[in-house]
């Protein structure tokens, strides 16, 4: 059996949830294993929940009601969380994103973290004592688009003003757009703006990802001042992946993309005002 990994219920509803199925668990006197027999699951899936690593859908959450007789307890639970915010939201985002086989991201603002160098990376946000630790994490997710076994897709759709915005300064914005013009010859690297004479669209309500994992499900996440919201629901995770198509339709192909870029890197070069 794996050792026990404490819940703090107060963190957070994904914690509550977790922190009562393991209780009720123990309460009927039942490991893991035995519980998942009874529910038709395997041991691995009740593990990952009652650790936080994945969410339980809905129907789960029924089953869990009905084996436990706790009314509608768990579906409560389940609905509420699907509207918190996740303050620590990389913790929770990361362990989707390194499972996904297919990524699919749209900016309005600023460069995502898995097309950043590390001067971008440096040029966001404000010192701290674990700033170095931070940006470890920030640049190991990038190995996903790169590792020999199983790269995964990504298709990255910016808002033609992430590329604009000297972040950095002048110097460090030339790197990471030529850092976006390398990527973007990968095999498995879809870049594209969406121009700024495009005027509203769906994009404009701001940051969104949607993951797909190897068993086909998905997972979304939208940011929010402060923190961020995962989705898990199927029918919301879909209304997002329509978002992100409906995003697509207004940018301008790869090759296009690329061209802008690589203007932008010359526009970047001859503007005094970036260099100050």
């Amino acid at each position: 059996m794996p050792p026990c990994t404490h819940i703090d219920p107060r963190e957070s509803l994904r914690a509550q949830l977790a922190y009562t199925l393991r209780t009720m668990r123990t309460l009927k006197g039942l490991s893991q294993e035995q519980l998942a027999k009874e529910l038709f699951l395997s041991r691995e899936a009740i593990t990952a929940y009652e650790t936080q690593r994945n969410f339980p859908d809905l129907d789960t959450c029924k089953q869990f009601d009905e084996f436990f007789g706790t009314g509608e307890l768990f579906q409560a639970q389940w609905a509420h969380a699907q509207r918190e915010h996740v303050h620590e939201w990389f913790e929770a985002y990361l362990t989707h994103e390194l499972e996904a086989i297919q990524i699919k991201t749209f900016q309005p603002l600023h460069m995502p973290g898995l097309l950043q160098t590390e001067e971008h990376v440096r040029s966001n946000g404000m010192p701290s004592p674990q700033i170095e630790d931070d940006i470890s994490k920030r640049l190991a997710r990038r190995d996903i688009l790169t590792r020999e076994a199983d790269p995964a897709f990504l298709f990255a759709i910016l808002d033609e003003s992430v590329i604009r915005r000297p972040i950095g300064g002048a110097e460090v914005m030339r790197k990471q757009l030529q850092h976006l013009l390398t990527l973007s010859e990968l095999p498995n690297v879809t870049i594209e703006i969406v121009r700024e004479q495009a005027g509203w669209y769906f994009g404009l309500d701001g940051a969104l990802v949607f993951l797909t994992k190897p068993d086909n499900t998905s997972v979304g996440y939208v940011e929010a001042q402060f923190g961020g919201r995962l989705l898990e629901e199927p029918t919301r995770v879909a209304k997002l992946g329509l978002r992100f198509d409906l995003i697509r339709a207004r940018a301008l192909s790869e090759d296009a993309s690329r061209t802008l870029i690589r203007k932008t890197m010359e526009t970047i070069a001859d503007d005094s005002v970036a260099e100050e």
